[in-house]
C-alpha cells in the first residue's frame, strides 16, 4: 500500500516565503517563524476527542496559510455539495482570452502548490487562459490511496463547481489539467462525464495505481474519454509514471479508433489536426505524449518547457476560438 501523504516541508515553508515576501514591511523573520510553527502545531497534533474528521482538518491549514501568502483578488470560495473549498484564480493577462484552465494539483497538496501547479497557474494566464487551481480533498498523513475512494464523489462535484464558475463568468472553453493523482481524478470524471463541457485534458505525471478501485484504472478513463489529450512526463519522473507511459498511449490509440469508427469528432472541433484524414484513421486523434528529458516528478528547473510544451499544444487542439471580455 502506497502512502497518501509524505508532506515535505519545503512546500509548507514555501507557502509562508511567499506571505513573507510580500508583508515585508511589518512581518519580521521571528514573526513569520511564528506562524509557521504555529500551523505545523496545528498540522500534526490535535486535543483528544476533538479532531476534525478527514479531510477537512488538513484543508483548513492549507486554507489558513493561503489566506495569508495569496492576494484578495485570487481567492475565490466554490461550493459543492453545500460546502465551500478554497481556490485561487488568476486571469488571463493578454487581453485576448482563449479560455480558461482548471489546475487538480497532486496527492496531499494544495492550489499553490510549488511543483507544477503554482509556475503553471502564474505562466498560463501570459499566454490567454485564465487560471483556476482548486483545492482537492486532502485527508491526513499516514492514510493510504485506497483511502481517496470515499473523497471522489467530493473531488467530482469540486471540478463542476470549477466549471461552473468559468461558464458564469463567460469563460466556456475549458480546459481540465491534473497533476500526479490530479490527473487520476481528472480522468476518471472525464471519462465518467460526457457532457462535462470541458473541451481538452492535460495529464502531468500520471501514475498507474494497483489497488482495484475503478475510478484509478487510468487506461479506461483514458480510453473512455474521447477528447483532445496531452500526456506530459519527465524521463526521471516516478517509477510508475514512466512504466505506464506505453500502456497510456495505447488506451488512447484504442479510444481514437472507437471514435473513428463510430465518427464521434464533435468533441474534436477546436483540434486542428484531430481532423485530419491521418488522425481519423490512425486512432490517435489529437492524443500527444511528450517526455520532458530531465525532468523528475516535480519538474523543478524544468517549469518554462513545461509552460511552453502546454500552451503550444493548446495552441493547436483546444483554442479555436477567441474570446471578447
Amino acid at each position: 500500500m502506497l502512502p497518501i501523504y509524505a508532506i515535505d516541508m519545503d512546500h509548507l515553508a514555501f507557502t509562508f516565503h511567499r506571505l513573507t515576501e510580500r508583508s515585508a514591511g511589518w512581518l519580521s523573520p521571528l514573526f513569520s517563524s511564528s506562524i509557521l510553527l504555529f500551523t505545523l502545531i496545528a498540522l500534526f497534533s490535535s486535543a483528544p476527542g476533538e479532531a476534525t474528521p478527514a479531510p477537512r482538518n488538513h484543508e483548513k491549514v492549507w486554507e489558513q496559510a493561503l489566506l495569508k501568502s495569496s492576494a484578495p483578488d485570487e481567492i475565490k470560495w466554490l461550493t459543492a455539495a453545500d460546502e465551500k473549498f478554497i481556490a485561487l484564480y488568476q486571469d488571463d493577462f493578454t487581453g485576448t482570452l482563449r479560455g480558461g484552465v482548471i489546475l487538480l494539483h497532486d496527492m496531499g497538496g494544495h492550489p499553490d502548490w510549488p511543483e507544477v501547479i503554482s509556475p503553471l497557474r502564474q505562466s498560463l494566464p501570459q499566454h490567454g487562459w485564465s487560471t483556476l487551481a482548486i483545492q482537492l480533498p486532502a485527508l491526513e498523513k499516514g492514510g493510504q490511496i485506497s483511502d481517496y475512494a470515499d473523497t471522489i464523489a467530493t473531488a467530482t462535484a469540486r471540478i463542476k463547481a470549477a466549471i461552473d464558475y468559468f461558464r458564469n463568468i463567460n469563460n466556456s472553453n475549458i480546459v481540465l489539467l491534473g497533476y500526479g493523482l490530479g490527473s487520476v481524478i481528472g480522468a476518471s470524471f472525464l471519462a465518467t462525464d460526457a457532457d462535462s463541457g470541458v473541451t481538452a485534458f492535460i495529464g502531468i505525471s500520471m501514475p498507474a495505481y494497483q489497488e482495484g478501485e475503478s475510478w484509478m484504472d487510468l487506461t479506461t478513463s483514458i480510453e473512455q474519454m474521447n477528447l483532445p489529450m496531452l500526456d506530459l512526463y519527465g524521463s526521471n519522473d516516478l517509477a510508475s509514471v514512466i512504466n505506464f507511459a506505453d500502456k497510456r498511449a495505447l488506451a488512447a490509440r484504442r479510444g481514437g479508433l472507437k471514435a473513428s469508427k463510430n465518427r464521434q469528432f464533435s468533441a474534436f472541433e477546436r483540434s486542428a489536426t484531430a481532423t485530419g484524414a491521418f488522425s481519423k484513421t490512425g486512432g490517435f486523434i489529437a492524443y500527444r505524449k511528450f517526455l520532458i528529458s530531465g525532468a523528475n516528478h516535480s519538474f523543478r528547473g524544468h517549469e518554462s518547457l513545461l509552460s511552453k510544451r502546454i500552451v503550444g499544444w493548446l495552441k493547436h487542439h483546444a483554442s479555436g476560438v477567441r474570446i471578447t471580455k
